[in-house]
Parts: C-alpha cells; structure tokens; sequence
C-alpha cells in the first residue's frame, strides 16, 4: 500500500510503499478515507524533540484519521465491516493505575498513532477495536477524521464552566479556532481572541470570536481590560507561548479559571504569586480528550450548534504533503486535510 513515512531520523518524509497492515484478534483493519495534519506532523517531518528521541523508524504518520472497517480480528465483538469509524489516537493499556481510575487518555504506558505505532497517513491503518468511534454513516470525511483535533478544544473548553461565561482565547492555530466555535455553542457571553494574523483572526470571527486582537497591531492587555474590566472568567491558551501565558493569566479576573492545551517548547516565567496564587486562579492542564466523555460531547455539538467547516482551508492529495506543511507554516492555513 501506499504510506507517508519517516525513513530515516533525520528532516524529511517520503510517499513508499510498505505492507498492509496485519491485525490482531482484537483490531480492525481500516481503509482510510481521510486523514488530516496535525503541528505534531510538522515537528516529526522536522525531527523536534520530543518526538526525535521516541520514534523509530521507519513509520506511517497519521494520529488523525477516519475510514471503513474493511477487516475484523477474531475476537472483536463491537464492530462490523462496512463500519465508518474515527480514531482515538491514545491507545491506552487497560491495567496501569491511571487506566483502573477511569483516566485512560493519560494512560502511563500510552502509545500514540502515528510515533509508537503506524498511523493513518496511508491507504489501510490497523486500528484497536477499544479506539475506534463509530461515525454516523453520513458524516463528511472532512469532519469525521477532524475529531481527534476537534476533541482537544471539546475538552479545554468543558473543562469548567462555560456558558455565560467571558473567554479570552490565545493563539489562533486550529485549535484555537475550534476552541472559539465550541465556546460558542456552549453559550459563552463574550470570546475574545488573541492572534497574530489577519487570515487566522478572519476565521475565528466566522467561528463565533466576539473581539478580535492581533498582538502586532495592539496592547492586548489594555484592549481585553477594555473588553472586560474585572477580567476574563476563562483564560485558554492554545499557544504555548511565554508572552500569551503572562498576558493570559495577568486579565484572567481572581478566582478565574485558566486552561492549558499550549504545550512550550521552554521554561516559562511567571509573577506566580501575584497572577496565580494570590488571584486564586484554577489550572487545569490538558492532554488529550477524556474517553469517550469528550466523544460523546463532540457528537452532540456537531449535531447541534458547532460548524467546523470554515477551519478546513484546504484538501490535498496524501502526495501533496510538502505543500500541506509549508501551508501549515505560513500563518495562512487553518486545517488541512488529506486524502490517499
């Protein structure tokens, strides 16, 4: 079959052939019908760390993905072929201490699709029946192989309070983007964003964002005190950058709560006693989607109010993965998915 590996550990990724995959007794043999980019991609194509030191190669990539079961193993019980189904990327062990406290998305011997297993940048996956979501059979590909992605903002968004509450949102990547649409149609009283890019910002108005600021053009703080003069109820950032954490958590009014999917490439700083302690700011730390809680959220909302569709910017070609990433990079992308 066809498949977009990382060969050799070094930069790059390259379209080859490579065996369809064998399933066991309790997997399911999938056929792909799309399968999207993730900035984790990104950082494997470029050979970052962490995912330098844990992947060996060579591998499929793909942790976001959707298909039809075309095979089952012998022992699966839940699934049927012809079955349209999404992946959970995190598959869990079912014995370590945090899967027996029902936390299997921060399982402690968690591998993930695409880096310790074959993912979904191919033309067959084999796929856990424990992980695999069965998709309403009309559902777009688009949208199914988008839930992974999607289930990350689900999660950050539901992780308190949400309706009438006042949001402040940084960085305006995809999920950044579906953060602001889920906020939306949890009933949010006002979601000001925070981003870099006019292409970016002109999405997130289209997904529900009430304020929009681009940190080049204006003084964030004093513009989200403007908006909210006792400070933002929910701070979420999707960024991962210092200078977002400090803004993000100085506006965040006391006893706010603070929502953390941005993952830093380096040690932050932070007036930890007087934006934190002092203020009595809640954390929470996001890894993730809860199985299937999140799942069964995500399934309401793009029944409901929730459109996702104007973050999805561009469909390519598997082949065309050169593009996808340097789409990706330029600040003039939202989603992109791929099809083998």
């Amino acid at each position: 079959m066809k498949a977009l590996r990382k060969m050799t550990p070094s930069e790059g990724l390259k379209i080859s052939e490579a065996e369809t995959p064998k399933i066991g007794r309790n997997d399911v043999l999938v056929r792909v019908r799309a399968a999207s980019l993730c900035g984790t991609d990104v950082h494997i194509y470029k050979w970052h760390e962490p995912w330098s030191s844990r992947i060996k190669t060579p591998r499929t990539l793909g942790h976001e993905f959707c298909g039809d079961v075309v095979e089952i193993g012998k022992d699966v019980k839940t699934l049927a072929k012809g079955n349209f189904i999404s992946a959970e990327s995190h598959i869990w062990c079912n014995s370590c201490f945090q899967c027996k406290l029902g936390n299997k998305h921060v399982c402690d011997k968690m591998k993930l699709f695409g880096i310790d297993v074959d993912g979904g940048f191919a033309e067959f996956v084999s796929v856990p029946e424990q992980n695999a979501w069965k998709n309403p059979k009309g559902m777009k590909p688009e949208i199914a192989t988008l839930q992974e992605s999607l289930g990350n903002s689900v999660y950050t968004v539901f992780s308190g309070e949400a309706k009438n509450q006042t949001f402040t949102i940084f960085g305006m990547g995809p999920t950044g983007l579906f953060s602001t649409g889920v906020a939306k149609a949890a009933g949010a009283k006002k979601i000001i964003v925070v981003g870099d890019n006019k292409f970016q910002l002109n999405i997130a108005k289209k997904m529900g964002a009430d304020v929009l600021i681009n940190r080049f053009d204006e003084d964030v703080e004093k513009r989200i005190t403007e908006e909210a003069p006792q400070g933002a109820d929910v701070f979420l950032d999707m960024a991962g950058a210092e200078a977002a954490l400090q803004q993000g958590f100085r506006t965040l009014r006391r006893g706010g709560r603070a929502t953390l999917l941005g993952l830093p490439t380096k040690p932050v700083t932070l007036e930890w006693a007087k934006d934190v302690v002092l203020k009595e700011a809640h954390i929470n730390g996001i890894w993730g989607r809860r199985i299937w809680e999140t799942w069964e959220t995500m399934a309401s909302l793009l029944k409901g109010k929730l459109d996702i569709t104007p973050v999805i910017t561009h469909k390519l070609r598997l082949e065309e993965f050169e593009k996808a990433i340097e789409l990706s990079t330029s600040g003039k992308a939202g989603k992109i998915v791929l099809y083998p």
